[in-house]
């Protein structure tokens, strides 16, 4: 057996150095060399975007290809780059370029966070869009809006716009055009379309308690230190006291001062004349010019330019306007509106003829420092404060309180001028104010 084992174990060594030698033997195969029409092609797949979000636009840069978007849910802006491979679609899913979105476009996006890249980008239709408003009324303190007749409600992050710089609520002025986004009767997103800027007169010494009209939207008294808030447009101003009067031509643009000197007009101690005939329902009423009672029955001989007048009546609405005399006689009709039998209230109502449009604010503003409950102004300090068009001092400051709505604009020398909407009610406590510091122009 012992015998057996160490044959078989020969043969099994003589068999491996057999097979070894023959591999040793054998020659390598020969190469091939691909053709020269053969290739590998690979497939790229776009990488799919890690972030999403609903925004607003604030601005775009189409020199620097950049888009600024306001998160409503974090209350703050980012900026993100697009490019050529970009996805832009309006609404309605048709391809628009960069340059054609608008400020304000509320917009579903897809980017790269960490390379800050816009994939796509696609105005909402599920948001409602009116532009163009100018039939508007904002409670700042309750955050609610009103659009002709209906009411919305301002979300509390909701994005203020104007020429691409964010603003709070309280800065739109009533005369703003606006462009509002609006989600379930929520305001959104408001865009100042057409703004305001200032127009501020020297030189009027010989115009106090005379009327300034700026184009036939506003008129104001005239008085020693003014800066009055005017929408962005074309206007002339008429400046005018007893007799005395001169025009220029000014432009006014969003957020910039208008200086006008009204000391280059002509003083003539020759006063011009005009004649109004005063047509007057009922007949009853009286009539009061420049705050003196005036008999009415003949022709009504005023000193050519902007005159104040009262009409009143018992169970009659009190009517103040104004109105312009030229040097010739003209025909003016007024009809009282009956009383609903509360206390008389003064309306001013639209104007024909010779009348000009109702002043933009009819509040006065008491600076002295009778007893009483007051408006303190507390900051920017250092920044001349203006009530309704009217100088009340430099900050810290404050005015009587009274019941309103104002117009409260602060101005101080290389700096851009502010305004703010102020409602003011009536409770019995003194009410205080801070405002933002002012940015260098």
């Amino acid at each position: 057996m012992k015998n057996e084992r160490k044959t078989t174990f020969l043969w099994i060594l003589l068999l491996c150095s057999l097979f070894l030698t023959g591999c040793a033997n054998k020659q390598p195969a020969e190469t091939v060399t691909p053709q020269e029409d053969y290739s590998v092609q690979s497939t790229y797949i776009e990488p799919m975007a890690d972030s999403y979000d609903e925004s607003l636009i604030v601005n775009v840069d189409t020199e620097e290809s950049t888009i600024q978007f306001y998160n409503l849910e974090m209350c703050r802006t980012y900026t993100l780059q697009y490019s050529t491979s970009t996805g832009i679609k309006n609404r309605y899913g048709d391809e628009l370029v960069a340059g054609q979105l608008e400020c304000g476009d509320m917009v579903r996006i897809t980017f790269f966070k960490d390379s800050k890249q816009l994939k796509s980008l696609q105005i909402l239709s599920d948001v409602n869009v009116s532009t163009n408003v100018t039939d508007f009324e904002i409670n700042s303190v309750a955050r609610t809006m009103t659009l002709g007749a209906d009411p919305y409600k301002v979300s509390k992050n909701a994005m203020v716009l104007s020429k691409g710089n964010l603003l709070e609520l309280n800065e739109i002025h009533s005369t703003d055009t606006l462009k509002v986004v609006s989600k379930d009767h929520e305001i959104l997103g408001i865009t100042v379309e057409n703004g305001h800027g200032y127009v501020r007169l020297s030189g009027q010494d010989s115009f106090i308690d005379g009327f300034v009209e700026i184009g036939q939207a506003i008129i104001k008294k005239v008085t020693p230190e003014m800066l009055i808030v005017v929408p962005e447009g074309d206007y002339t101003l008429y400046i005018s006291k007893n007799g005395l009067f001169g025009s220029e031509e000014i432009t006014v643009k969003a957020g910039e001062e208008t200086l006008v000197d009204v000391s280059k007009f002509e003083v003539t101690d020759e006063k011009k004349m005009g004649k109004i005939i005063f047509t007057i329902s009922p007949s009853k009423a009286e009539l009061y010019i420049d705050q003196e009672k005036t008999e009415y029955d003949e022709p009504v001989e005023m000193t050519c330019g902007i005159h104040q007048i009262r009409v009143k009546a018992n169970g009659y609405k009190t009517l103040t306007q104004y109105i312009k005399v030229g040097q010739s006689t003209a025909n003016l009709n007024i009809e009282l509106e009956e009383s609903d039998g509360k206390d008389d209230e003064e309306e001013e109502n639209e104007n024909t003829s010779l009348i000009t449009n109702p002043s933009v604010s009819s509040n006065t503003i008491d600076v002295s420092e009778a007893d009483g409950y007051r408006v303190y102004i507390d900051a920017p300090v250092s920044a001349e404060v203006y009530v309704d068009g009217n100088y009340v001092g430099i900050i810290p400051t404050n005015f009587a309180k009274k019941e309103g709505t104002y117009v409260v604009s602060l101005r101080r020398d290389g700096y851009q001028t502010r305004s703010y909407t102020l409602q003011i009610d009536k409770s019995e406590k003194d009410v205080r104010y801070s405002f933002s510091d002012l940015t260098p122009r």
